[in-house]
Order: C-alpha cells, then structure tokens, then sequence
C-alpha cells in the first residue's frame, strides 16, 4: 500500500511539475504586459519639455507613434508620450 501512496504523490508531482512549466512563463509575460506604461506621469516627474539634449524621443524606453515626427508610448510611462518630453526615467538609447 505504501509504494501506491508513493507512486500516486509521485505522479502528482511530475503533473503539477509540468503544469508549472507550461503555466508559469505564461503568467509571468501576461503580468509584465499589463505593467508596461502603466506609470503615472506625475510619479516620474514627467515634463513636457527636453531637459538638455535628453528628450523621450531619444530614450531607451521610448515607443515611436505611426507618425515619426509625432508622439508615440513608452515602455514604463502610461499615455501618449511626445518626443520632446522627458522623465526622471530617461535612459539612453
């Protein structure tokens, strides 16, 4: 009766082993798309204009629009984002 028991936690180990791998990548893509962009501007200190030669137009998380010279999204802040704002984020491309 004990190598059933083993056998059955055994088998159930290796199904919740492969659902976990199946699953779990998954899971973790599903929440990272839902966080991208979804940062206030006003907790990033966003501002309108350039600050210097950085601008989100030249930023590494920046996402251009269909229009090149318009406004497009970014990565980590949420809404439209025009090239010649800037954030506390910025990073170069």
């Amino acid at each position: 009766m004990t190598s059933h028991r083993l056998a059955l936690s055994r088998r159930r180990f290796v199904i919740g082993a492969g659902w976990a791998l199946t699953a779990g990548p998954a899971l973790l893509i599903a929440s990272a798309a839902s966080a991208a962009g979804s940062t206030p501007k006003t907790d990033v200190g966003y501002q309108y204009s350039p600050k210097g030669a950085q601008s989100c137009g030249l930023c590494a998380s920046f996402i251009p629009g269909p229009d090149a010279s318009g406004a497009g999204t970014c990565q980590i802040v949420a809404g439209p984002i025009p090239q010649t704002g800037w954030c506390q984020l910025w990073a170069k491309k």
